[in-house]
């Protein structure tokens, strides 16, 4: 194929919005579960985006009853490593900061705490990070 004609096929290729691909299958009656679990789009240009999708967490490791799922979308300005180094980092941070062995109500009251000090923890780091490069550590 050439590159003209591959330039042609890009040009008619139009992009859907999420939501409007979820309306036509939501209603097309051959559709026999209508449960969407999630979806991602990437349109950024440059490549600066990063996703964390994990839908299979356990608040217990080993009980599926105390599942819950974490989406993260972090946004690479001027450039890759910070979103990178959150993807990496960010959810082990929040998680870390929360009591083990508590239950289900006390563990949602200390989420909110855990989840400033996990972005203070991974900010931290991460501009410690910085620093020792800048020291060619």
């Amino acid at each position: 194929m050439s590159e003209a004609e591959i330039t042609r096929m890009k040009q008619k290729t139009t992009s859907v919005s999420l939501g409007t691909l979820i309306g036509r299958e939501l209603r097309n009656d051959k559709v026999e579960q209508r449960t969407i679990k999630y979806g991602q789009a990437a349109l950024a240009k440059k490549g600066e985006d990063y996703f964390l999708i994990k839908p299979d967490c356990q608040r217990i490791p080993g009980n599926p009853l105390t599942s819950f799922s974490v989406f993260a979308i972090f946004d690479g300005h001027n450039g890759i490593s910070a979103a990178i180094f959150a993807k990496e980092n960010l959810l082990n941070n929040v998680l870390s900061a929360i009591p083990e062995g508590i239950s289900r109500e006390e563990w949602l009251q200390a989420l909110r705490r855990a989840l400033v000090a996990g972005f203070v923890k991974t900010d931290l780091e991460f501009q410690q990070k910085g620093m020792l490069q800048d020291l060619g550590i």
